[in-house]
């Protein structure tokens, strides 16, 4: 059977918002297999809810890991190679897979790798940016966008912070292959007491990110815990690896509140995610997660902005962010230091917008 093939070799957030792209893949191409190829450790969740079915996982900067998946993918024919990833590193990469028809975005060097290239729609939200590799092939897709971008307003929010519901076409939710994932669950029950999951009471704060000027101040994630666990609901503090200390700090800052930072997989997580009643979290992977689970969520933004495009992509988006600032955005990822040594975007954001926001998607 011909495999179709998708390379996003990114960081987990900008994988995730390329969930509605392997979606898409499969209705145009239901009768082929589909491959990805992404960074270690990621692939298990796309395999285990259905996503694709086989991966190809490489580790930045070991060129045996690149060899391997390159090993793996000539045992294949490939037919569409789709690449949303712009680095040369993947472009050379790309550049030494047999495939049928290769399709990337257009730069300068595009001609290295690929047959096809499509000009990068970059007003529009990067799950959409990421599907238009796909408009050539599928001129349905190509009509859509096309009326999206006259017609909606992404990065609008109403009085609470809410953003616009994305359209059902592109969709990133996997909430019910996740909850099918049920053993996981039940391993995650016999590890941990996993209060107020099971009774819709539990909130999860996510304190974390990459960038150290993305996150917001440990002490607004402690108020906005101590308000909700006063109020009845179980906190859980949570992160990935490397976010273990920050997370700790916070539970222990916020009684009865449970820490499991760097102790679950992508696949775990969203088991706690999707059962939750709402997360907390900075403009990081973890709000992508919790849209693909269809989780209600407060992302809080301060260097970066909603129109660089990376917005979770869910209907129950609320955002906190400090507005007006002259110095934002200050950079498209964020930085370590803020490059004006205020870090007003994060320290002056109060808890009591994020916290009022919670009370009110608690309430609904």
């Amino acid at each position: 059977m011909p495999l179709n093939l998708v390379v996003q070799t990114a960081f987990l957030g900008d994988l995730l918002l390329a969930i509605p792209l392997l979606k898409r893949c499969r209705q145009i191409w239901p009768d082929h297999q589909l491959g990805l190829v992404c960074r270690k450790g990621f692939g298990d969740f796309f395999l285990k809810t259905h996503l694709v079915d086989q991966v190809f996982e490489i580790k930045k900067g070991d060129a045996e890991s690149y060899n391997q998946a390159l090993n793996g993918i000539a045992q294949h024919q490939v037919n569409y190679l789709v690449s949303p990833h712009e680095s040369l590193r993947t472009i050379f990469f790309c550049r030494k897979i047999k495939a049928q028809h290769k399709i990337g975005f257009k730069k300068f060097w595009s001609f290295l790798a690929f047959s096809q290239t499509v000009k990068k729609p970059m007003l529009l939200p990067d799950p959409l940016r990421q599907m238009s590799l796909l408009q050539e092939v599928d001129p349905k897709l190509k009509d859509l966008l096309t009326s999206y971008a006259q017609t909606e307003k992404p990065y609008a929010t109403d009085f609470k912070g809410k953003l616009s519901a994305p359209p059902e076409w592109s969709s990133m939710s996997v909430r019910a292959e996740v909850l099918k994932c049920v053993d996981t669950y039940r391993d995650l029950e016999k590890r941990y007491d996993l209060k107020g999951l099971n009774d819709d009471r539990a909130v999860l704060m996510f304190p974390g990110s990459v960038w150290a000027t993305k996150r917001w101040t440990k002490e607004g994630f402690v108020e906005t815990g101590k308000s909700l666990q006063s109020q009845g609901y179980q906190v859980y503090v949570m992160g990935g690896p490397g976010e273990e200390t920050l997370a700790e700090e916070v539970s222990q800052a916020i009684p009865g509140s449970l820490c499991i930072a760097g102790k679950t997989s992508i696949l775990e997580s969203t088991q706690i995610i999707a059962r939750a009643r709402l997360l907390v979290g900075n403009d990081s992977a973890a709000s992508h997660m919790a849209a693909a689970c269809e989780t209600p969520l407060i992302s809080v933004f301060g260097p970066t902005v909603l129109r660089f495009g990376f917005r979770p992509w869910s209907a129950s988006t609320y955002i906190a962010q400090k507005e007006n600032l002259p110095c934002r955005p200050c950079g498209k990822h964020g930085h370590q230091k803020c490059p004006i040594k205020t870090h007003v975007c994060m320290t002056h954001l109060p808890a009591e917008q994020v916290v009022q926001k919670a009370e009110f998607i608690l309430r609904s």
